[in-house]
Formats: C-alpha cells, sequence, structure tokens
C-alpha cells in the first residue's frame, strides 16, 4: 500500500527492503528505482543481484543492510512494516 502511494503521489523512493521475496522486490526495483535494496536473507540477497545487475542498485543484507536502507541521509520518511523485533533496529536506524 505504501508503494501505491508513493507511485500515485511521485514520491522518491530511496531504498526498499524484503524478507526473502526477490521476486516482487526485483519488479519493485524496476518500477521505483531505487538507489539501494535490502534483503534480510543472505542467499536471496544474492539471487537479487543477480537478477537486477542491469540496474544502478545496490544490493545489501542481514540486519546491517535493514538498517543500511532504513538510515539513508537522502530519506525524507522511512515506513517500516517489518514483523516483530527483526523490525525494531532499522526503526531505530531510521
Amino acid at each position: 500500500q505504501t508503494l501505491d502511494v508513493a507511485g500515485r503521489l511521485g514520491v522518491k523512493v530511496c531504498a526498499l527492503a524484503a524478507g526473502k521475496n526477490v521476486r516482487l522486490l526485483e519488479e519493485q526495483i524496476r518500477r521505483f528505482r531505487p538507489s539501494v535494496a535490502a534483503v534480510y536473507d543472505p542467499d536471496a540477497a544474492k539471487a537479487l543481484k543477480i537478477s537486477v545487475a542491469d540496474l544502478p542498485v545496490r544490493v545489501v543484507q542481514g540486519m546491517e543492510g535493514l538498517c543500511e536502507a532504513a538510515s539513508l541521509p537522502e530519506a525524507d520518511l522511512v515506513c517500516n512494516s517489518v514483523v516483530g523485533m527483526v523490525g525494531l533496529r532499522p526503526t531505530l536506524a531510521a
């Protein structure tokens, strides 16, 4: 829903993140063109790097990657929908 709103309003998306659903994340990257994409699962992050190698997006992984994506200096607003305790550190980083 957040990306639907961003798309309708023409809001620049700086970063996107996912747990391991890289198929959907790749679609979102191709549509919104963020500078950073974070994937919590390391194996999924490796697969995403390959699938978006033609795009100018930096793929990061793990908790560190989520925190990096949440704390980009160019972001004016951060929306975090990570469930449970995993979402706490990225929220604090933002």
